[in-house]
């Protein structure tokens, strides 16, 4: 294990009675999940591995409040090799979001069904020795594949090597319920924010806003459509998912109730930017549906949880952390511009 961040412990550390442990806690969603659970009052054990998708420099920038934070600690390793039994020790609620993301990234990744897939059944496996009450799945709309339309007939029926992996999670979840494990399964719909990852369209199109900015990649017509859904509402609802009685086992969509173009979003960003996006065409991508609508109803009614943040809103406070960390000194930056290079761009997902 690797030692870093205040607030650290071992892997072999006892977490103490209610406190709920976070998968992924350095990543986008996880570290605002860390931040409300926080500010609720909960003792929070964090773990990830720092390494997976971008630089380390960026999560440990995404906890930088968190790790102020007495109540919190961290435990830097791989949950697939972590004891980590013994680190859930006592631990009340797991909330499992570490994964490897990414739908283009996933044709040319064989490792993302070890970290995906390996990496779940570890985490339900000693949740089920430790006793943990619950653990919440992190999913995705990925797995619905084209079949995530309004109105449509929906199946798990994922079109890409990432969709696959996630349903493979679900899979793995129902087994566990089997064995007495309760487990809650949100399949999140396009989440958007602040510390959002650097190979999503969203980081992409803000970044390319800047006078030296990489141009956007924008695939195929850009008229594909998404339900947007604001981190901090995610986060919410994740937090729901782990607390709600009536959540016991079921599976559950997680959208922000929005639904706009890829083009929509290129226009939105341009005039809370000031400045155009600058745009280039590329083929569409395999794997990358049409549309995809979240079912938000069962969400409403099991969790008593309602999407507050609309896409403009949501768009300007993102807009804002990009700013922010443009204008700090490369040491205190809460990521890398040059992460999103005209390079990396030639390969980067569209994770839209």
């Amino acid at each position: 294990m690797q030692s870093i961040l205040p607030g650290e412990c071992t892997p072999e550390a006892s977490a103490g009675r209610g406190t709920a442990a976070v998968t992924g806690a350095a990543g986008f969603i996880g570290s605002h999940l860390v931040d409300l659970l926080l500010a609720q009052g909960h003792r929070v054990l964090g773990l990830d591995s720092l390494a997976v998708g971008y630089s380390a420099a960026q999560k440990r920038a995404n906890l930088r409040e968190a790790t102020a934070n007495p109540r919190f600690r961290l435990v830097v390793d791989d949950i697939r090799r972590a004891r980590l039994a013994e680190s859930l020790s006592g631990v009340d609620t797991v909330y499992h979001l570490a994964a490897k993301a990414g739908v283009q990234d996933s044709w040319h990744d064989s490792d993302i069904w070890d970290v995906n897939v390996a990496g779940a059944q570890a985490v339900l496996s000693a949740a089920l020795t430790a006793g943990a009450r619950r653990v919440v799945l992190a999913s995705s709309s990925s797995v619905y594949g084209d079949s995530a339309t309004a109105g449509g007939a929906r199946a798990l029926s994922p079109t890409s090597p990432y969709g696959a992996t996630k349903a493979a999670c679900e899979h793995l979840a129902g087994v566990y319920a089997r064995r007495g494990l309760d487990v809650v399964v949100l399949r999140y719909f396009t989440v958007f924010g602040p510390r959002q990852r650097p190979d999503m369209a969203m980081h992409r199109i803000i970044e390319s806003t800047r006078p030296q900015g990489p141009a956007f990649c924008r695939r195929g017509t850009g008229e594909q459509t998404r339900e947007y859904t604001y981190v901090s509402d995610v986060a919410a609802a994740t937090l729901a998912a782990g607390t709600a009685s009536r959540a016991a086992g079921r599976t559950l969509d997680i959208g922000g109730g929005c639904r706009h173009s890829l083009n929509e979003v290129i226009a939105a960003v341009t005039a809370i930017r000031g400045t155009a996006a600058r745009v280039r065409g590329v083929p569409s991508a395999a794997g990358d549906p049409q549309a995809t609508v979240a079912d938000g109803e069962q969400a409403r009614l099991v969790l008593d949880w309602a999407p507050a943040t609309g896409l403009h809103q949501g768009l300007a406070e993102q807009a804002a952390w990009h700013r922010r960390a443009w204008a700090a000194p490369p040491a205190q930056r809460d990521h890398d511009p040059a992460a999103t290079s005209e390079q990396n761009l030639a390969a980067a997902t569209a994770a839209f």
